[in-house]
C-alpha cells in the first residue's frame, strides 16, 4: 500500500473515531511514515524532533494508531517494543536480530491454525504474536 493511501486511510479512521489531527501527533506520524523499518518509541520521538519530555506523547499517540488498526507493536526478547505502521488490520510477523535489532517481515502466519484451534477451545477475542530471533548475517559475521 502506497504511504499516501495509508495517510488518507489513518485520517479517515482518526475522524470517525472522532479524533483529531494536533500537531505532535503529525510530528508522529511523519516519522512513522519516514521510518523503512519498525522503530522504538525513541527513536520515533527524535525522528519527530519532539523534546525529550514528549515520550509520554508518543506512547499516546502510538496507542491511538493501534486502535485504528494501522500500527502494530513487535516484540523484542528483552520486553521493549518496536512499532511500525501497516496497512488496516493487516498482521506481520518478522525476523529480528538478536544484536543489532534489524527487523524483516515474515511473508507467513500460522495464526489461522492458531485461531482455529483457539475457537474449538472456546477462546474468541483471539490475538497472537510470533517472532523469530537470532543473528543477521553482518551480526554473525562481527
Amino acid at each position: 500500500m502506497k504511504q499516501t493511501e495509508l495517510l488518507d486511510i489513518i485520517l479517515e479512521r482518526l475522524k470517525a473515531s472522532g479524533g483529531r489531527m494536533t500537531k505532535k501527533r503529525e510530528c508522529v506520524l511523519g516519522a512513522l511514515l519516514s521510518m523503512d523499518r519498525p522503530a522504538s518509541a525513541e527513536e520515533i520521538r527524535e525522528r519527530a524532533e519532539l523534546p525529550a519530555s514528549d515520550l509520554v506523547t508518543v506512547y499516546r499517540n502510538l496507542e491511538t494508531f493501534e486502535h485504528l488498526g494501522v500500527l502494530q507493536r513487535v516484540p523484542l526478547e528483552n520486553g521493549t517494543q518496536l512499532f511500525e505502521l501497516t496497512a488496516p488490520d493487516e498482521h506481520y510477523h518478522h525476523l529480528i536480530c538478536r544484536k543489532c535489532h534489524k527487523t524483516e517481515r515474515l511473508d507467513i502466519c500460522v495464526g489461522h491454525e492458531v485461531v482455529k484451534r483457539a475457537k474449538a477451545h472456546g477462546y474468541s477475542k483471539i490475538a497472537h504474536v510470533m517472532e523469530v530471533y537470532g543473528l543477521c548475517e553482518d551480526c554473525e559475521k562481527s
